[in-house]
C-alpha cells in the first residue's frame, strides 16, 4: 500500500523539549528575575528619603530626701513595673520622715486661706451658724405652715370667685360683688406664690449655712491634723525609712548609687528608659525640596534584615534648624552640615519597635504640595 506522500512528519518529544528549553525557557527566567529584581530593589535598595530614631524616654528616678540607701532592688537591665519598689532611703533624721507630712497639711490650711472662703474659724462662730441654721429651720416649718393655710383659704375664695362668676353672667350679683370676688381670689394666689419663693429662699439661706459650719468644721480638722503631726515627730523612730517606687514601667539602663552610700535630696540614683515608644524623630536636612505638613502620611521601613514596614502620619513639625544627634547626621542621605528641621512621626499602635531604633521613612508629596509643584512647572 502506498503512503500519504502530504502527511506531516512526526516530531519527537525530546526535540520538542530541546527547542522550548532554548528559545521559550531563557525569556522565562528574565521575566522572572527581572520581577526578583525590581521587588528586591524597591524593598531593600531604594533610598529613603529621610532616616528617623524612635524616641527614647529616660526618666532619672531621684531621691525625696537625703539619707542612706538601705535597700537597692533593682539591678542593671531588670524590667520593672509601675509602682514596684526601687529602693529605700533612711533620712537619718527621724524628723525628716513627717516633715513632708506636716507640710503638706500646712499648704491645706494656707490654700483654704487663700480660696478666701467666707467661714468662721473659731468655734464660737461655728455655733453661731448653727444657731442661725436652727432659727431658719424654725421659720422655714412655720412658712410652709402658713403656705398650707393659704391654700386653703385660695381653694375656698377661687370657687366663691367661680360662684360669682355664674351670678353675675346671670345678672343676680351686681359688679361690686363680683369685682370684691375676684379681688379677694387674686390676692390670695399672690399670697401663696409669695411663701413659696420665700420657702424656696429659706431652703438656700439654709444650705449656705450648712457648707459654711462643714468647711468651718474642716479648718478645725486640718488644724488638728497638724497638732497630730507635731506630737509624732517627737516619738518618730531612727529607723523610719522612706520608699521609692517606679513612676512608669520600663528597663534600669543605668545605676548610679548603690547600698549604703548617702545621697542628698533630689539625687540621682538610677536611669529608668521606657520599654515601648510610638514616636519617630527625623530631621528634614537644610536645602531638601521635600515639603512636609502635619497630618501627611509616611512610609515606614525598618532597618532589618526580615524588613517590616507600616504607613505612619506626621504628626508635628519644627519651626526652625536645629543639630541633629551624631548618629542621625552620618546616616542621613543629605549630608549638609548635620542641621535640618526635625519633625516627629507617629507609629501605628499595631507596629512595634525598640526605643533608639532607626528607621528609613519615605516621604510622599501631599495634593496641595503636588499642586503647587505643577504650577511651578508650567
Amino acid at each position: 500500500m502506498k503512503k500519504n506522500s502530504s502527511q506531516p512528519i512526526g516530531v519527537p518529544a525530546w526535540k520538542r523539549w530541546l527547542e522550548f528549553r532554548h528559545r521559550v525557557l531563557p525569556a522565562i527566567v528574565f521575566v522572572v528575575a527581572l520581577l526578583a529584581v525590581i521587588t528586591l530593589w524597591d524593598r531593600h535598595l531604594t533610598s529613603p528619603s529621610l532616616i528617623g530614631q524612635v524616641q527614647t524616654t529616660r526618666l532619672n528616678i531621684r531621691t525625696p530626701s537625703g539619707g542612706t540607701i538601705t535597700n537597692l532592688t533593682v539591678q542593671l537591665f531588670q524590667q520593672i513595673q509601675k509602682g514596684d519598689t526601687i529602693a529605700k532611703l533612711d533620712p537619718g533624721d527621724p524628723l525628716t520622715a513627717l516633715g513632708n507630712q506636716a507640710d503638706l497639711l500646712l499648704a491645706k490650711k494656707e490654700l483654704l486661706q487663700l480660696m478666701n472662703l467666707t467661714t468662721a474659724g473659731s468655734a464660737f462662730d461655728i455655733q453661731r451658724n448653727v444657731l442661725d441654721k436652727e432659727r431658719l429651720r424654725t421659720e422655714l416649718m412655720q412658712q410652709k405652715v402658713a403656705l398650707a393655710s393659704a391654700e386653703v383659704s385660695l381653694q375656698n375664695l377661687e370657687n366663691e370667685w367661680s360662684r360669682a362668676k355664674d351670678l353675675h353672667i346671670q345678672e343676680l350679683l351686681s359688679d361690686s360683688l363680683y369685682d370684691l370676688a375676684e379681688k379677694n381670689y387674686l390676692a390670695a394666689r399672690a399670697e401663696v406664690e409669695e411663701r413659696n419663693i420665700l420657702i424656696k429662699d429659706l431652703g438656700k439661706t439654709i444650705q449656705s449655712i450648712e457648707k459654711l459650719i462643714a468647711s468651718s468644721q474642716e479648718i478645725e480638722e486640718v488644724k488638728l491634723d497638724i497638732d497630730r503631726t507635731t506630737l509624732q515627730r517627737s516619738i518618730a523612730k531612727l529607723e523610719q525609712e522612706w520608699v521609692i517606687r517606679a513612676p512608669a514601667t520600663g528597663t534600669v539602663t543605668a545605676i548610679q548609687k548603690r547600698n549604703g552610700e548617702m545621697v542628698s535630696s533630689s539625687e540621682s540614683i538610677i536611669t529608668l528608659t521606657q520599654t515601648q515608644s510610638d514616636m519617630v524623630i527625623a530631621y528634614l536636612p537644610q536645602g531638601s525640596e521635600i515639603p512636609v505638613l502635619v497630618g501627611q502620611s509616611v512610609n515606614i521601613k525598618t532597618r532589618t534584615q526580615s524588613v517590616r514596614e507600616c504607613q505612619a502620619t506626621i504628626v508635628r513639625v519644627g519651626t526652625s534648624y536645629e543639630v541633629m544627634p551624631d548618629m542621625l547626621s552620618q546616616l542621613q542621605l543629605y549630608k549638609l552640615g548635620g542641621i535640618g528641621v526635625p519633625l516627629i512621626v507617629k507609629l501605628p499602635p499595631d507596629f512595634h519597635c525598640l526605643p533608639g531604633e532607626m528607621v528609613n521613612i519615605t516621604l510622599d508629596l501631599p495634593n496641595t504640595a503636588k499642586k503647587q509643584n505643577n504650577l511651578a512647572v508650567r
